[in-house]
């Protein structure tokens, strides 16, 4: 009776201890995964810190070939450039996570050399290299391809050679492209025309020949293309006409010819247009009149003929820069007369005393004299604000050197007696004709009989 009483107990027994049996089995498998885990996750760590450690050294490896092989003056400008970590070293910039080089800036620091040991190889993640303003010279290597992330590139203001690469074509990357005050020789290759991400575009100050690549035209978001000051030849693209987001079209000083293409009045953003100083000729379109944003158009220095706009034209642009030296009224009349050569007369006179083109000037006293007879300025507005300001009987001069200045630019250009009338001045009393206060050194002159 005893041993059937105790039965239940026996059997409570064996079900709590299968119970605990069944926890410590399970407790063991759990850590027994978990230091799995911990064995499969810490060389993954290991190995990745070896990484990041291996590639700053081979980045630093490549930075000290490259500065022992500077001018000796130069490597002193680089002094901080020592160790196994490029990124506490002066013009190194490094991404936080990686430590891997992202921004090589060394503008205006004297250096001289080459770029031929520097391994571009060695910098998968590089994002802009500006070695602007210093004493580089030798061609631009080939392997600047293999900077594929690269974003910014200016090499300005140095002394590189030779021709520019090609390959640079293939930098995919690349937002701004300054090349400019060099001695860069050969083409513009046409595989520029693949940087559909390229923004800014400058090449000035070079000895680049042949002609503008029409490839240009596929750049939709260019800014700004600097082509000034080479010699380069031929017409001007109408592709170009495609830059839809060019807000500055700088090709002076060049050996350019034929016509402006029409197709450039489809730049609504253009706010300044060089041109001068080529060999461009027949008419100036009227499509021009229709960039409504220009606010700096220079054509000078061409064989350019006929009007740029019409009276009943919808659209006005500000006629200022070097081209502003021919009447206005003149430009779309095409009359020419001795009032052509009294208004070249008066921007003259205004640009030797002002120290600058009087454009900003004239814009305002023609506007200012469509609604009223008379103009009102300030004349330490007017004088060269370089030199000191006139008194006595000099300020008097320079003032009667203004008044005729701004009356030679006389807006009806068919009033009679507009010639007689600037040339009479000097015989007439100078205080019948204008009111200058001596304290304020302003100018007040009645510009219309």
């Amino acid at each position: 009776m005893t041993s059937l009483s105790n039965k239940p107990l026996f059997n409570q027994f064996i079900s709590s201890l299968v119970f605990f049996l069944l926890v410590v089995v399970i407790l063991d498998f759990v850590c027994s995964s978990t230091a799995s885990v911990s064995f499969v996750t810490s060389p993954f760590i290991y190995t990745n810190n070896k990484v990041k450690v291996a590639e700053e050294r081979k980045e630093a490896k490549a930075l000290l070939k490259w500065k022992t092989n500077l001018h000796s003056k130069s490597q002193t400008f680089l002094s901080s450039w020592a160790g196994s970590n490029p990124c506490n070293w002066a013009g190194i910039n490094c991404d936080n996570k990686s430590r891997s080089v992202t921004h090589l800036n060394l503008s205006s620091h004297n250096l001289k050399g080459t770029l031929h040991d520097l391994s571009f190889q060695s910098f998968p993640n590089l994002l802009s290299v500006d070695l602007s303003y210093n004493t580089l010279f030798g061609t631009i290597p080939s392997n600047i391809v293999h900077l594929s992330k690269l974003s910014v590139l200016n090499l300005s203001y140095n002394q590189f050679t030779g021709r520019i690469p090609s390959e640079i074509g293939r930098l995919t990357s690349l937002h701004v492209f300054y090349l400019a005050a060099n001695q860069m020789s050969g083409h513009i290759p046409k595989e520029l025309g693949g940087l559909a991400s390229l923004s800014e575009l400058n090449l000035s100050s070079n000895n680049l020949k042949g002609t503008i690549p029409i490839f240009l035209g596929n750049l939709s978001n260019l800014t700004t293309l600097y082509l000034y000051e080479n010699q380069l030849s031929g017409s001007i693209p109408q592709e170009l006409g495609m830059l839809s987001s060019l807000t500055d079209l700088e090709l002076s000083t060049n050996s350019l010819t034929g016509t402006i293409p029409a197709s450039l009045g489809n730049l609504s953003n253009l706010t300044t247009l060089y041109l001068y100083e080529n060999q461009l000729s027949g008419s100036i379109p009227q499509e021009l009149g229709m960039l409504s944003s220009l606010t700096d158009l220079e054509l000078s220095t061409n064989s350019l003929t006929a009007r740029i706009m019409c009276f009943d034209t919808s659209y006005w642009t500000s006629f200022v820069g070097t081209f502003g030296y021919t009447a206005p009224e003149h430009a779309y009349t095409m009359e020419v007369s001795e009032k052509c050569d009294v208004y070249s007369f008066g921007v003259v006179t205004l640009e030797v005393i002002m120290g600058r083109h009087p454009g900003d000037l004239i814009s305002s006293f023609l506007s200012t004299s469509i609604a009223s007879s008379s103009y009102d300025v300030l004349l330490e507005d007017v004088l060269d604000q370089r030199l000191a300001l006139p008194t006595g009987q000099v300020a008097e001069k320079v003032v009667l050197v203004a008044k005729i200045a701004l009356a030679c630019l006389h807006t009806n250009p068919h009033s009679p007696s507009q010639v007689f009338y600037i040339f009479s001045i000097i015989g007439i009393e100078l205080g019948s004709l204008l009111y200058y206060d001596a304290q304020r050194q302003s100018l007040a002159a009645s510009m219309f009989i």
